[in-house]
C-alpha cells in the first residue's frame, strides 16, 4: 500500500508536469524575431527591427532558464554520508507573469505578441535528480531532462543538463543545519532550432531544521547567473544575428519536506523575488 502511494504521488508528478510543455514545439525564434516583410526591406531596417524583436525574446527566456536551473536543487541542508544517495523526480514551475509576455515592436503576426509564454501562465519542467554523498562532508549532483520538440523533418529533442554540489557548513544535529549548494546547467536544442548557447550558474545557501521525525523545514537565499548567447542565422537580407545576453536574479525559497515511510520522501517549496514559482519532488534517500 504505501508502495503504491508513492508511486501515485510520483505519477501525478508526471502528468501535472508534462500539461504546458508545448511551448517547446513553439521554441523557433526565426518566426517570433522577423519583422513583417523584411525581404522587401532596406537590410539595416530588417535587422534593426529583428534586433528589436529579439531584445523583448530573450529576457523572459533568460528567466525561465535561469529559474529551472535553481529550483528543486534542494530539500534539505543536511548531508548524505559517503555511499549514501538521493534520487528523485523535481518539478520546477515558473509562475509567468504578465511583464513576461512582452508585445513585440515589428510582429510578423500579431498572434506571436507575448513571445514565447503568450498562452501561458505556468510553466512547469520535470526534471530527473540524483545525488551521492562524498567525503569531506560533500555531496555531487546530476541532473536531467530531455522532451521532444517540432514535428516532421524538423525535429528532435530539447535537453538540459545540469551538475552541482553541496557542502555542510554546520552538520550539528541539534542546531539547523546549514549548507551551501552550486550548479551548473547547460541547454541543447535540436540543430534544426539551433539560436546559440544557454547556460546558467546557480548558488544558494541553504538551512533547514527537523521536527517530529517526519517534518523538515528549510529556506534559503540564492542567485542565478544567466547567459543566452545567441546565434542565430536568418534569410536575406538579414544574415546572421549574433548577441550575449545575461542577467542575475535573486532567489529566496521556504518549502517543507515529508518522509511518512523509510526512505521516501516528498517535498513543496515556493520561490519569491523578481521570477517567483513553486518546486514540488519526490524521491528515495538512503543517508
Amino acid at each position: 500500500m504505501k508502495r503504491n502511494s508513492f508511486s501515485l504521488i510520483l505519477a501525478l508528478l508526471f502528468l501535472v508536469s508534462f500539461a504546458p510543455l508545448n511551448f517547446a514545439q513553439d521554441l523557433d525564434l526565426e518566426e517570433m524575431v522577423l519583422p513583417p516583410d523584411y525581404s522587401s526591406k532596406p537590410p539595416e531596417e530588417a535587422q534593426m527591427e529583428t534586433q528589436s524583436n529579439l531584445d523583448e525574446v530573450i529576457g523572459p527566456l533568460l528567466d525561465l532558464f535561469g529559474f529551472y536551473s535553481g529550483g528543486g536543487l534542494y530539500h534539505t541542508a543536511d548531508i548524505h554520508g559517503t555511499g549514501g544517495f538521493d534520487v528523485g523526480l523535481r518539478v520546477i514551475t515558473m509562475m509567468v507573469k504578465d511583464d513576461q509576455k512582452p508585445p513585440l515592436p515589428f510582429p510578423q503576426d500579431e498572434s506571436l505578441n507575448g513571445g514565447v509564454f503568450r498562452d501561458m501562465t505556468l510553466m512547469p519542467l520535470p526534471v530527473l535528480q540524483a545525488s551521492l554523498g562524498l567525503p569531506g562532508n560533500v555531496e555531487a549532483t546530476g541532473r536531467f531532462f530531455t522532451y521532444p520538440m517540432g514535428d516532421g523533418d524538423k525535429k528532435g529533442n530539447i535537453t538540459l543538463i545540469g551538475v552541482g554540489f553541496k557542502y555542510g557548513l554546520l552538520q550539528n544535529m541539534l542546531l539547523p543545519r546549514v549548507a551551501i549548494v552550486g550548479a551548473y546547467h547547460y541547454l541543447t536544442v535540436p540543430d534544426d532550432f539551433d539560436f546559440g548557447n544557454v547556460s546558467s550558474i546557480s548558488g544558494a545557501v541553504v538551512v533547514s531544521k527537523g521536527f517530529l521525525g517526519i517534518l523538515e523545514a528549510y529556506g534559503s537565499v540564492g542567485i542565478d547567473y544567466n547567459k543566452f548567447e545567441v546565434d542565430l542565422t536568418l534569410p536575406d537580407p538579414i544574415g546572421k544575428v549574433t548577441k550575449d545576453y545575461t542577467n542575475q536574479n535573486l532567489r529566496y525559497n521556504v518549502g517543507l519536506k515529508i518522509s511518512p515511510f523509510p526512505l521516501l520522501y516528498i517535498h513543496a517549496d515556493y520561490n519569491f523575488g523578481k521570477v517567483q514559482g513553486f518546486n514540488l519532488g519526490a524521491g528515495v534517500s538512503f543517508r
